[in-house]
């Protein structure tokens, strides 16, 4: 059996979804960072508010990380067999939390080149896409980071199943519309390289296949129909467009809301939809994600069933445009 000497390196093997690479941050919901090394064990050293977990997966086994505040080494493997592993870190929790960052990994043996990349995924969303509440009780528990699980979101469970890298920009609470308030929508906020850290405008990806707006609850609910919403829509449409040349787009809906502002809702993103298709945009189409949820999580929100079913709908969807099948 070979000996390796013991690794250390200040870079993860590749980045997972959006982060501030340049200072080792990541801070939207399910990004991080993957290790790939050659030996049998391997621990991180990263720096996070305390208030944040990660759910790491050693060899496609996942399993949850609690971090603490300040600066700690965490084991993330050990006693495994001698051999090549794949390890992969992302946050369950989301950006206003406090961004986490990766200083230095170790393993007994040495660090390997990532996989092959593979075609990507991209969630635009609120609290939905983001996990909010998705290991919760019940409607009656409030928010807390220990219920947040990005993990489990109709997107993730999606992408994994159709073996698709993802890239998850969800605020919980954001919507798209600026009439009536102050606050910062999704257009806003959604080239920061992380929710704490402002960003540019991203280059076009080729890479990315399909992308997913999951926006217009936070905008319609309460009895509300801003009167904006659907040309900051078709706004949005072309953005994406320019920033994902070959993707599928999604404009999705669901599962929250009660009927009568579904309704509004779904009229409206569906003019978007048909506004942007008389503009020359063939590869965009509404996606209802209004499932009939058997249990709930927090505040009302998608539970870790209806998400599943959520994500059944997009991955259909996204196997019919691209020609997959069972």
């Amino acid at each position: 059996m070979p000996a390796f000497a013991a690794e250390t390196t200040e870079r993860p093997s590749k980045w997972i979804g959006r982060v501030a690479a340049d200072d080792a941050a990541f801070g939207w919901p399910g990004s991080g960072f993957a290790l790939r090394f050659e030996g049998r064990s391997l621990s991180v050293t990263l720096v996070d508010t305390g208030k944040n977990s990660l759910v790491i997966e050693v060899d496609g086994v996942p399993q949850r990380l609690d971090l603490q505040a300040g600066k700690h080494q965490y084991q993330l493997a050990d006693g495994l067999q001698q051999g090549v592993h794949d390890v992969r870190a992302t946050r369950r929790t989301e950006g206003w939390i406090g961004d986490t960052i990766f200083v230095s990994a170790e393993t007994d043996g040495s660090f390997l080149p990532p996989s092959a990349p593979r075609d990507e995924l991209v969630a635009i969303g609120d609290s939905i896409t983001a996990g909010y509440g998705v290991e919760g009780v019940g409607p009656g528990c409030k928010f807390s980071p220990e219920t947040e699980n990005q993990y489990l979101t109709y997107t993730a469970v999606a992408a994994r199943s159709l073996g698709m890298e993802l890239t998850t920009l969800a605020v919980s609470g954001i919507g798209l519309s600026h009439a009536g308030k102050g606050t910062k929508t999704m257009a806003d906020v959604m080239d920061d390289v992380t929710p704490l850290r402002h960003g540019a405008p991203s280059a076009p990806n080729e890479r990315v296949s399909a992308v997913v707006i999951n926006l217009g609850t936070n905008d319609f609910s309460g009895n509300k129909n801003p009167s904006d919403f659907v040309d900051e829509y078709v706004k949005l449409v072309a953005r994406l467009r320019h920033q994902f040349p070959k993707a599928y787009l999604y404009a999705a809906l669901g599962p929250m809301m009660s009927q009568k502002d579904f309704d509004v809702a779904e009229k409206a993103i569906e003019l978007a939809v048909q506004t942007s298709a008389a503009k020359g945009e063939n590869r965009l189409r509404y996606l209802n994600l209004r499932v009939k949820p058997t249990d709930f999580g927090c505040d009302w929100h998608p539970s870790r069933s209806t998400n599943a079913a959520m994500a059944t709908v997009l991955e259909q969807a996204i196997k019919a445009d691209r020609g997959l099948h069972d």
